[in-house]
């Protein structure tokens, strides 16, 4: 991603939403300012500041359910202003509200349909103009064009990377395995990472890139060496993705979920997570923030900590100004 001189964008969009009210967003909730366009003096230690958007699928399935929780506290462990969105959200604009998205392990077909081909291409621009998307199991193979799992071949539509992911074949459907930590990778500064690290891994996928896509090599699994966390630029945005899940502490209860806490792990996969986004934000162009915005909060049945709903209410008439500053921050 070329450095270069701020390019400050404003445009003015106005977006009909279906109820009578908008909802206002407080400038505590959006951080330093209310434009949240964070210009650090130095390279940050964790994600005060930054907001990360998580998707919620819209409907209960305890693997989904348990990911979206694990997500959650992660990012607030990294001192991360966590909303929520549903599809409906995604197209109406509120990815502009944050520099991240996240979204958790759901089956890759599943996930695009309940995106539709609107919050797709709602995505796609969003990381095209500096936004970081970071994808888990289903939602990172979803951001792959081309797939091969269970002897079936799909073309995804979000395709952020021009590759295909493969099904690894040689591992027990539920385990925890060993990954190599790609300690000198051109992309986030992992020099102080260990070499290896544990983490679950459930019917996943390794990653290749096409010809002429360039990816950065994150960490590969260890029996074999193909691999299993790779980043890459789309646009003037990046992305993350990996196979394994990172967002479960198996032996540790800061993740809100006992899901799969009989594994035992020797290790936490969120400071390395934390090197990653921290890199995703700082590599890219600040994309904006919104004062106002729609959204649907989940129901309440939902594992959702209420303390990590910064925002609630009914979708309303928004006029949103979006302010796209284009400056490298490190």
């Amino acid at each position: 991603m070329q450095n270069g001189k701020a390019i400050m964008l404003a445009l003015l969009v106005v977006m009909l939403a279906l109820g009578s009210t908008p909802v206002v967003v407080s400038e505590t909730s959006l951080g330093a300012n209310e434009n949240a366009v964070h210009l650090p003096a130095q390279a940050p230690t964790d994600l005060s500041g930054i907001s990360v958007g998580i998707y919620y699928i819209g409907y209960y399935d305890i693997r989904v359910n348990h990911s979206l929780t694990a997500l959650i506290n992660m990012y607030k462990w990294m001192n991360a202003t966590v909303r929520i969105f549903n599809t409906t959200d995604i197209v109406n604009g509120s990815l502009w509200a944050c520099e991240i998205l996240s979204i958790p392990e759901a089956l890759g077909p599943t996930l695009e349909y309940k995106l539709t081909d609107e919050g797709l291409q709602a995505i796609r621009d969003w990381v095209a103009a500096g936004g970081s998307y970071i994808g888990v199991r289903g939602s990172a193979a979803m951001a792959v064009q081309y797939s091969y799992f269970e002897g079936i071949w799909t073309e995804f539509n979000l395709a952020l990377i021009n590759g295909t992911s493969y099904e690894v074949e040689d591992l027990s459907d539920i385990t925890m395995t060993n990954l190599t930590i790609n300690t000198e990778c051109t992309g986030p500064d992992l020099s102080d990472m260990p070499e290896n690290m544990s983490v679950l891994f459930r019917t996943g996928r390794y990653i290749l890139p096409n010809e002429g896509q360039e990816v950065i090599c994150i960490a590969n699994y260890s029996h074999s060496n193909l691999p299993a966390m790779v980043a890459a630029e789309y646009g003037d945005g990046n992305l993350f993705i990996s196979s394994p899940h990172f967002e479960f502490e198996e032996d540790s209860d800061r993740d809100g979920t006992d899901y799969f806490d009989s594994y035992e792990d020797p290790d936490s996969e969120w400071p390395f997570m934390l090197k990653i986004a921290t890199w995703l934000v700082e590599s890219s162009p600040t994309v904006c923030n919104l004062t106002e915005w729609p959204t649907t909060p989940p129901p309440s049945g939902y594992l959702i900590p209420p303390e990590a709903l910064v925002i609630g209410g009914g979708l309303g008439v928004v006029a949103v100004v979006v302010i796209a500053v284009y400056l490298r921050r490190r």
